[in-house]
């Protein structure tokens, strides 16, 4: 008899920095550590973003607007 036996492999995680301002949850870009982040092809062309977002309570990673926008025909903001 051939028993399976179900293991939980641990997930590598990232936790972005969060603050709350004036009852808003913020948080960091995820380009604020590009060797870490899923878009750092999107991260500004001097180094990390400094950009913070509202966001909800559930929200595990966020990409700020600028970071995104340059995710759309690669348009560079200053």
């Amino acid at each position: 008899m051939i028993r399976l036996i179900q293991t939980k492999m641990a997930k590598k995680t990232t936790h972005w920095k969060t603050k709350d301002v004036n009852g808003m949850r913020m948080m960091i870009c995820q380009n604020s550590k590009p060797t870490m982040s899923k878009y750092s092809e999107f991260a500004p062309e001097d180094g990390e973003c400094d950009e913070w977002s509202e966001v909800g309570t559930d929200t595990t990673a966020s990409l700020c607007w600028r970071c995104t926008a340059r995710s759309v025909n690669n348009i560079r903001l200053k």
